[in-house]
């Protein structure tokens, strides 16, 4: 199973990293309703090595046979590496590529906020912005990349189970 942690691993990482730069890098072009679709296609494509890798090791190192909680701790570990390289390109790209993002982000927001009328939601969006502003760029880059690697994680937990489910065979 280690061995095609590692491999399947790998390649989770790099694709992770590969598309969430290109997803980064040239759909800042988009707005963010656009940005955060395409992020989360990303987060996605990137996971689809779960089910490949589940599959792999039910076919070609365990003879067949796969039981739903093996295929779980499987798909999770694997996601926990397209996490760690989405996280570290989201972290990297907040700090290096595009430091003012969290900015520009609660700036776009606070307008749909004010056309919408929600002056509730514009006060906790303005008392957000001061919290961000007061964070350092070390501090932000880790707040960032943490959660995007949660939010990798939690799509990786369903495509695990979804995996498990439709791998199984005892």
């Amino acid at each position: 199973m280690k061995k095609t942690i590692k491999k399947f691993g790998a390649y989770a990482f790099i694709i992770g990293i590969m598309l969430f730069f290109c997803m980064l890098y040239f759909g800042s072009r988009f707005d963010y309703g656009t940005q955060e679709f395409l992020g989360y296609a990303t987060i996605v494509i990137a996971l689809s090595t779960v089910f490949f890798g589940v599959k792999y090791y039910r076919d070609q190192e365990n003879n067949g046979k796969l039981s739903f909680k093996k295929a779980l701790s499987l798909g999770l570990f694997i996601s926990v590496f397209v996490g760690l390289g989405i996280g570290l390109m989201d972290g990297f790209y907040v700090s290096v590529i595009n430091p003012d993002f969290f900015q520009e982000y609660s700036e776009a927001s606070m307008k749909v906020l004010k056309e919408a009328g929600d002056t509730q939601k514009l006060e906790e969006m303005k008392a957000q912005m001061q919290q961000f502003e007061s964070m350092s760029p070390v501090a932000l880059s880790l707040f960032s990349g943490g959660l995007m690697f949660i939010t990798v994680m939690l799509v990786g937990l369903i495509i695990s189970i979804l995996s498990g489910l439709l791998l199984q065979k005892k």
